[in-house]
This record gives structure tokens, C-alpha cells and sequence, in this order.
């Protein structure tokens, strides 16, 4: 059975360096009726470039449509999704049963995907989509591995089965919370979501415990649970995160392609290695969430702090002038005397050092703290198809 690695894309440039890395399949949001209102979202010549490009390496787009609809979101749907329909995305990922009938109104034989956000965790829901022409439904992500495995065996494939693998974990019901709705005025269910869940809450108890509190539960990380799930019929392993980093979901990306491969391939691989590689993405704790059926309060942020990320993602290649000399795009504070590593698709990460760095102007400069910008760098070794890959700071 092929297994889908389905990547989150909140714009091109992270749509690009998943497929890059990786992923079968990256899912975006445009810019109205997506949850992830914040995210930069594509608008429609966005979703026809990303989706072109992707068909071009043989890959797949979703559309999220995915939020709860109020009456004012009815009128203006039919014309907002025969502009998607131009775009050729290969399915739409649906919450609301109004979206779900119209798209099929407009076009009965494009491919619907059921949203987390209905919380289908059993085989009666499953099928209950199918029947109304549904080919996928995204499980909730309350759905343990025993349920998954059941699920499996009651489907029998009549209907695919998308499985959240990675990512953060809301503390409602498959996303569709009112914390939000309530705290900042701004509604979870239709893409405004604050996070009103990772604030930190003063306690005061007849303790008088002064501790600062969350209701966050750790992201979810299945990395050393993925031959498991690699047991049961699961045609796409989705990853959350949107609106994350290129450095994210580039990472992500390659430690989770390396772990399917060799799983797929019966080969060895080094789990402690790839997750210490994983590891560099994260900012939060990690757990195995809903795996292992409900999880307990190890698994949530009652009082930790968030990490904060070092700031190791340095720049971007844009350009191979020669196997030495290279454009890149700055994301972060670097200097030519740091050590460097390039992360590569198969985790065999290729170190160098900075010879040179050239601004705009032909100077040569040693530090560069201008994020997004064009500079020309030498380096100390010749290197080739290294254009479109991540380079960290290692030292």
C-alpha cells in the first residue's frame, strides 16, 4: 500500500520546500472559508501556481475549506468555489455539510475529504460520508491506534482514512472549540482562532499555589509509533501546521519521508537519530496524544513554558553561480565565521564553512542581520543540487 505524507503549505514558498523534502501531498487554504485565518494563505492565481507546480513533480493539492458556516458565508460560496474549480486542485477538505453539497452541486466528481473538524472517529460516520460521496475522511484526532485499527478492519477500504500524525493538539474537540469566541471575540470556527488555550491563567486556590496555568496539551509526535500505523490501511499521514515555519515544515517533512521509506523499503533506520533531527523544529514538549487511547496529564503544558527556538535557520540557496559560489535568501542572524549545515531530504546533512559573503553592492561583509534579503556567498567545498535547501547554523 502506497502511504501519503500530506504536508501543511500556509504559502508558496513552504508548499515549495515540503514538496522539496518530501511530501506526496500538500494542503493550503485560500483566502476565504479556511480555518487559519492568520496563516498568508493563497488567492486563486496562488492556488493554479502551487497547484501547477506540484502536478509538475507528480504531487497532489487540497483545498481547505473547512469552516463551520454562519448564514452570511451562504451566498457567496457558489462563485468562490467555481473559481477553485478552474484551479485544478486534486480535492477539497470539507467541514460544513452545506460546502460539501454544493461543491458536488457545481461538480459531482470532485474529490471531497471530510474535515477533522466533523470528528468522524467511528466506521458508521465513515460510511455515512461515503454513502454522500465522500472519498476520504480526515479521522478525529481523538482516534487512538486501537480505534484506528478497528476502524480499518469494519471499512474494509471502502473509504480512504487520513490520520494526524504530527502537530499541535486542541483542547476541544477536533478543533471546534469557543475559548476563543469567548476570551478575544474572535471565532475558532470560521479561522479566527487566538489560542486562548496557551495563555497563561493566575490560580488562586486555598492553597495559595501562585503557579501560572494552561489548558495546552503537548503536540502530538507519532515518529516512533509510525510502524504501527504502517500496519493498518491509512492512506495519508497528515501533519498540522500551516502556519509554521519553512524551516518547520522542511524538517518535519525529511524526518517523516526517511521513516515511511525505510518502513515501506524494510530497511533499518535510526529512529533516536531522525527524532533528535525532529527536535530542531520543535517549540513545544511532544507527546503521543490520543495514540494510546486517552491521554493522561503527562501529556499536557499544565505549567511549562513554551521553548524557545534557537534561532539556527540561517539561510535559503536561490542559485548556483558555481559548485562554490551560491545565492542565498537570509532568514536569520548569521556571521561568516559560524559552522554550517545544509538539510538534506535524506538527513545525511552536509557541513561547510563560509569563505566569503557579498551584499548587494559587492562588498564583502561578515555578519549578516538582514532577514529576507539576497546575498552571494563562497564557501569552502564544491557542492552541487544544493538550490531549495534549508542551511542551519551548527556552530
Amino acid at each position: 500500500m502506497k502511504y501519503e505524507l500530506l504536508m501543511p503549505a500556509g504559502n508558496f514558498e513552504k508548499g515549495m520546500y515540503a514538496l522539496e523534502y518530501g511530501a506526496d501531498a500538500i494542503y493550503i487554504g485560500p483566502k476565504a472559508y479556511s480555518l487559519r485565518a492568520r496563516s498568508s494563505n493563497f488567492d486563486f492565481s496562488e492556488i493554479k501556481k502551487i497547484t501547477d507546480y506540484a502536478h509538475s513533480k507528480n504531487k497532489k493539492v487540497y483545498v481547505v475549506l473547512n469552516i463551520i458556516c454562519h448564514n452570511g458565508h451562504l451566498l457567496g460560496f457558489e462563485p468562490f468555489f467555481k473559481k477553485i474549480n478552474e484551479c485544478n486542485v486534486d480535492a477539497a477538505i470539507v467541514a460544513d455539510p452545506y460546502i460539501f453539497s454544493k461543491i458536488k452541486e457545481i461538480n459531482k466528481d470532485f474529490e471531497v475529504h471530510i474535515s477533522t473538524q466533523q470528528s468522524v472517529c467511528n466506521s458508521k460516520a465513515a460510511l455515512f460520508w461515503k454513502r454522500n460521496g465522500a472519498s476520504r475522511v480526515v479521522l478525529g484526532r481523538e482516534t487512538s491506534f486501537e480505534e484506528l485499527a478497528l476502524l480499518d478492519k469494519n471499512l474494509k477500504e471502502e473509504i480512504e482514512l487520513e490520520y494526524f500524525i504530527h502537530g499541535a493538539v486542541c483542547i476541544s474537540y477536533s478543533g471546534r472549540c469557543m475559548m476563543s469566541n469567548n476570551f478575544s471575540l474572535r471565532d475558532a470556527n470560521v479561522g479566527g482562532c487566538a489560542q486562548s488555550c496557551r495563555w497563561k491563567y493566575k490560580i488562586v486556590n486555598l492553597e495559595n499555589i501562585d503557579k501560572y496555568f494552561t489548558m495546552s496539551a503537548k503536540d502530538m509526535s507519532l515518529l516512533e509509533n509510525m510502524n504501527q500505523l504502517m500496519s493498518v490501511n491509512v492512506a495519508s499521514f497528515k501533519v498540522e501546521g500551516r502556519m509554521k515555519s519553512i524551516h518547520y515544515v522542511a524538517t518535519v517533512t525529511a524526518c517523516y519521508r526517511n521513516v515511511i521509506d525505510a518502513y515501506i523499503n524494510k530497511k533499518e533506520i535510526d529512529i533516536s537519530k531522525v527524532k533528535k533531527e525532529l527536535q530542531k523544529a520543535e517549540n513545544r514538549l511532544t507527546s503521543s496524544a490520543f495514540f494510546d487511547k486517552n491521554p493522561n496529564e503527562s501529556k499536557m503544558l499544565y505549567f511549562e513554558e513554551e521553548r524557545e527556538l534557537l534561532q539556527n535557520f540561517a539561510f535559503v540557496f536561490i542559485e548556483e553561480i558555481t559548485d562554490r559560489t551560491f545565492k542565498i535568501h537570509s532568514k536569520n542572524y548569521f556571521t561568516k565565521n559560524s559552522k554550517f549545515e545544509i538539510l538534506m531530504p535524506d538527513l545525511n546533512n552536509v557541513e561547510f564553512n563560509i569563505i566569503d559573503i557579498k551584499n548587494s553592492d559587492n562588498v564583502s561583509i561578515n555578519i549578516v542581520n538582514q532577514p529576507s534579503t539576497e546575498f552571494t556567498i563562497t564557501i569552502d567545498k564544491p557542492l552541487k543540487n544544493i538550490v531549495n535547501k534549508i542551511v542551519r547554523v551548527i556552530k
